[in-house]
């Protein structure tokens, strides 16, 4: 039997020990609170943005809540390469760029929900991409392959600070602090960042890059729900939002070789699936499409695009001079929304 003095000291231990790991979680999580490793600025020794993070998601949270920005482009990487510069001299709106590799229905609409709880008096314009096989889908809750982090945009302090507790968020801090380097490229200080060199192994491999753009769908397979609740959920959100906010919707261009053929079953879903987000336009005061959905002549240059939902530079400044004409028609009108042009 363990003596009484023997029995106290190990009591004694073991207190010790809880509390001090206790203590030393507390102080984990209010130095990380304190830092504020993705600057989502709810540190009290938050200032200003300051996005010392890695590209895209990680510098999401700084950028999105920047106040010298009044606009945002919102969506995955078939908008990324919209420069929010050349917007911003094209407009006279300062504008940011929020687009995030991979991300589907719910993490575009996370990322507008933080864009406009910090721009609520301020924001004049959304620039949001309307991607095929994203907005396409009667899954609009499902989200994408590549994990996204809810918590950091989570109005919820504690599901905030329950997702501060990780191995990146710690790498995170350090590099805020300057105690790590970055292995990955930081985009600039609007979000705008290049995906153009991260394909450059593929584009010196001819063969394997032509196979990529010139892939077979089946035009047959085309699903007979046409009720496209993405569509829905999307205008349910914009209908929360001031209406004097100007939106403008981006079809953004596919390679040829992805359209689907006159009359099956593809396209007539893909065309049903453009006109809900059409009419959804139509519908909504300061709202315009931009529509690169149909087949161009750019869409059939093959050094006009990476790969079938990658395009280049030379496509992406067009594009920017069609958001900029819409959002001058809708800023200088009370109630607009653009037609698309349809291109067969």
């Amino acid at each position: 039997m363990i003596p009484e003095a023997q029995h106290h000291a190990w009591s004694r231990f073991i207190l010790w020990a809880v509390c001090s790991t206790v203590g030393l979680f507390l102080t984990l999580m209010g130095g990380l609170y304190l830092i504020d490793p993705y600057d989502t600025g709810r540190s009290p020794l938050s200032g200003e943005p300051d996005s010392r993070g890695q590209k895209d998601v990680n510098a999401t949270a700084s950028v999105g809540r920047n106040q010298s920005y009044d606009a945002a482009v919102i969506g995955n990487s078939t908008i990324a390469l919209i420069k929010p510069a050349r917007l911003t001299e094209l407009t006279g709106i300062p504008f940011a760029q929020l687009a995030v590799p991979g991300i589907q229905v719910p993490e575009q609409l996370t990322v507008i929900d933080w864009f406009m709880k910090h721009h609520d008096r301020t924001a004049k314009a959304l620039v949001i991409s309307i991607n095929r096989d994203t907005w396409c889908t009667n899954q609009p809750e499902k989200s994408g392959q590549n994990p996204f982090p809810f918590w950091r945009f989570s109005p919820s302090p504690f599901e905030y600070l329950s997702g501060l507790l990780s191995i990146s968020t710690l790498e995170q801090a350090g590099r805020r602090l300057g105690l790590a380097r970055s292995s990955k490229a930081s985009s600039a200080m609007d979000g705008y960042w290049d995906y153009e060199p991260f394909y450059a192994e593929l584009l010196a491999d001819p063969r394997r890059w032509h196979e990529g753009l010139f892939k077979q769908w089946n035009d047959q397979r085309g699903d007979p729900d046409r009720s496209f609740p993405a569509a829905r959920v999307l205008g349910q959100k914009l209908a929360t939002l001031p209406a004097d906010l100007s939106v403008v919707l981006v079809f953004p261009p596919v390679f040829s070789a992805k359209q689907p053929k006159l009359g099956t079953p593809r396209y007539e879903f893909e065309q049903a699936c453009r006109q809900a987000f059409v009419d959804l336009a139509s519908r909504r005061p300061h709202t315009a499409v931009v529509d690169w959905w149909f087949d161009r002549p750019e869409s059939k240059n093959t050094k006009l695009f990476i790969d079938q939902i990658h395009y280049r530079h030379p496509i992406a400044r067009k594009i920017e001079d069609d958001i900029a004409a819409a959002l001058q028609s809708l800023r200088g009108r009370t109630s607009m929304a653009i037609p698309s042009r349809a291109r067969g």
